[in-house]
């Protein structure tokens, strides 16, 4: 990565919440953000948060979803007041559902070789990649897990920035591993229930060219009608 006087930073803030102040106030052009969590910990709220927040400070972005096809997105962008239909349809966001993409009968080798070979995927400042677990949970595809890797990384020397989603339950640590070492910043996603609630935790493991001041662990909700909410009360 480039020496941090020389770094575009990505602005994702919103008056609405402090997310980005608590993350030094912008994403590093290229880098490579993995985002690491278990089902139910927030990993694509947390990443729509970030898609909804780049958006609106006039960034592109490309989202490819495993888990939802294009209304369904869009109903859910909605539900944490996150409207995003007018960005889908002047092409400021392109959202990409996995399943046309690579089709209902392809496998995991395919899938992740046409998510390297997509055309168009890679061209705006943002893509997000959610879940990435999807595609190479399966142990026959380790070493092309490792191959896509690669080309993420060359992706990113070019300039574009990527977020990666990846669940630990459903990807061996030897893929996992490397992923983690790889990425630029890596965030990693935890809950747990206290009194009937869901209290979520972001821990910065890695923030390499932060633009200013940082909090290592975030405290989180998510509401409806008011998407991810931090708990001031609670950032250390």
């Amino acid at each position: 990565m480039a020496p941090k006087s020389d770094l575009t930073y990505y602005d994702f803030a919103l008056e609405r919440d402090t997310l980005a102040t608590a993350l030094g106030g912008g994403i590093p052009k290229g880098s490579m953000v993995l985002i690491t969590g278990k089902f139910g910990s927030g990993k694509s709220v947390v990443t729509q948060r970030f898609t909804y927040g780049f958006l609106k400070n006039g960034h592109t972005a490309t989202y490819v979803s495993s888990e939802t096809n294009t209304k369904p997105f869009i109903n859910q962008m909605n539900s944490l007041d996150y409207p995003i239909r007018d960005e889908i349809y002047n092409q400021q966001l392109k959202f990409v559902p996995v399943d046309p993409l690579v089709g209902k009968s392809c496998s995991r080798e395919e899938a992740l070789s046409r998510l390297i070979d997509g055309n168009g995927l890679y061209d705006r400042h943002v893509t997000f990649i959610d879940t990435l677990s999807a595609l190479i949970e399966d142990n026959e595809v380790e070493s092309l897990s490792l191959d896509t890797l690669s080309f993420f990384q060359e992706v990113c020397s070019k300039g574009k920035t990527l977020f990666l989603t990846l669940d630990p339950d459903e990807v061996d640590k030897e893929v996992m591993t490397p992923y983690k070492s790889a990425a630029d910043i890596y965030l990693q996603l935890s809950s747990r229930t206290v009194g009937g609630d869901t209290e979520r935790t972001i821990n910065v493991r890695r923030f390499t060219a932060a633009s200013g001041r940082m909090k290592d662990v975030i405290k989180f909700r998510i509401e409806p009608n008011a998407g991810f909410v931090v708990d001031i009360t609670q950032v250390t």
